[in-house]
């Protein structure tokens, strides 16, 4: 019996570092984004989204007042559409929000973040 706990120990453990080696990925290729050329929006926010995605959903009510403010352009990842751009921009998760000025991704933020600091740190980034 003493065998199943190590064993279970180890299989969180395992499942723990994981997680945590994906995140750092999910941060480090956000950040890579920076500086890549977007071809249909000049100015605003690419929101990287799925139907499915349970933090998503979670994000939606904070996509709905930023549209209040600025352009947002919607994309489901699992269109064929949005697919092909998730794939070309490096998206891994989702939600994934990208502000977008003169045509250039000034940042990248990833997971359920506020509109207001998506506000403002996109201002503090890219004017």
């Amino acid at each position: 019996m003493e065998w199943l706990y190590k064993f279970l120990f180890l299989l969180a453990l395992s499942f723990l570092v994981f997680v945590f080696i994906f995140r750092l990925v999910v941060i480090k290729r956000a950040k890579a984004m920076r500086g890549k050329r977007v071809r249909f929006i000049e100015e605003g926010f690419l929101y990287f989204y799925s139907e499915r995605c349970t933090a998503c959903k979670a994000m939606k009510p904070q996509i709905e007042k930023l549209k209040e403010k600025v352009p947002v352009k919607e994309v489901d990842v699992f269109s064929p559409e949005g697919s092909l751009l998730a794939r070309e921009l490096g998206i891994m998760a989702t939600p994934t929000t990208l502000y977008v000025k003169d045509g250039i991704i000034q940042k990248a933020f990833v997971g359920v973040v506020k509109c207001d600091r998506l506000l403002s740190e996109s201002l503090e980034e890219g004017g």
